[in-house]
């Protein structure tokens, strides 16, 4: 079991007898069966989609999307997951504090590594009191209550919009805090739409692990006979890309997906600048999950572009199911590999 939920659960008894409930971004694990018991309702909130579907799965009453729903009564306890970024976790914060009774209880649940110890500074922006509650595990568990606002909460005072000139063209990227690269283009990303104004794609295009939704729509922006499916784990990076295709005024399909889980088509040209981390810890599993079935995804003739740090050896293991994989541009840092099926 991973080290938050068992914080979490060696201080259930301090909750006895509560209300109505929310777990915000639990682990993929069945530790909210021991917390219902102790809840009159517990709803999970996942802005991932890998555990939601396993939550789902287990049966638990749970909520995909990028901010909860607004409640017919307020909660009177509310757990959330330290994130690893400051700015996600402020806004999760005012989210929370805007859904919790004002007499309800916050906790806040984090790694040590991942900074939990300084996110008293936030947690008092929004609760009048706020203690440790324990500290075990390499993890500290927080309690806050005494909400200082009954301001409701408001995403886009969150949003982030911006400018990025592509091949001649003007794109309107709009984000949130949490998305991959949140308010800029992150080099790797820049040396990947360096690549597609090379190739030109046509046809059926996959944006994989899409974020913001920048190299989506940068080819549905410059190449017109393209039809472009994003696809993210993402519930905040999927709001923001559906924001940017309005933005622009640009059509492409959304799809919520745990790696390829839920790819049923194959595409001519499937495109991906993937994450390298997990929290606080560098995890290329996703990038190993979609070079593992990639290709089962990729028409006769069709292509792979991906961008990797130099030092990732990736062309070897797509060499294995491609007729061809080579290193089509690189920097000091970054490459991107072109693999043809």
């Amino acid at each position: 079991m991973q080290v938050i939920s068992q914080i979490i659960e060696r201080n259930l008894h301090q909750r006895e007898h509560c209300g109505a409930a929310l777990w915000m971004n639990p682990d993929k694990n069945d530790s909210w069966r021991k917390a219902q018991a102790n809840c009159d309702t517990l709803k999970l909130f996942c802005q991932d989609y890998g555990t939601y579907d396993f939550l789902l799965q287990s049966g638990a009453e749970v909520e995909f999307a990028a901010f909860p729903a607004i409640p017919q009564q307020k909660y009177q306890w509310i757990i959330l997951h330290l994130p690893r970024q400051k700015a996600l976790l402020g806004m999760l914060l005012d989210c929370a504090a805007s859904l919790l009774a004002d007499d309800g209880v916050l906790w806040l649940a984090g790694e040590n590594q991942a900074g939990i110890k300084s996110a008293d500074k936030l947690l008092k922006k929004h609760f009048g009191r706020v203690r440790k509650l324990d500290n075990a595990r390499h993890c500290t568990l927080y309690e806050a209550s005494g909400k200082l606002s009954e301001a409701p909460f408001d995403a886009l005072a969150y949003r982030e919009q911006w400018l990025l000139d592509f091949n001649t063209h003007e794109l309107k990227v709009v984000s949130y805090p949490g998305v991959f690269a949140h308010g800029r283009l992150d080099a790797g990303s820049a040396l990947l739409l360096e690549a597609l104004a090379i190739i030109q794609p046509e046809g059926d295009v996959l944006d994989f692990a899409c974020g913001a939704g920048i190299i989506g729509a940068c080819v549905a922006l410059s190449q017109a006979d393209t039809r472009v499916t994003l696809l993210d784990t993402d519930a905040i990076a999927l709001k923001a890309c559906e924001q940017t295709l309005a933005a622009n005024q640009l059509e492409g399909t959304l799809l919520a997906s745990d790696g390829l889980s839920e790819v049923t088509d194959s595409y001519d040209l499937i495109v991906s600048n993937p994450p390298i981390h997990t929290g606080v810890k560098t995890d290329n599993r996703l990038s190993m999950r979609l070079l593992d079935s990639v290709h089962e995804h990729i028409r006769p003739g069709g292509m792979l572009l991906m961008v990797a740090n130099v030092h990732l050896p990736y062309e070897n293991w797509l060499s294995k199911k491609f007729k061809r994989s080579i290193e089509f541009l690189k920097t000091d840092h970054y490459k991107v590999i072109l693999a043809k099926k």
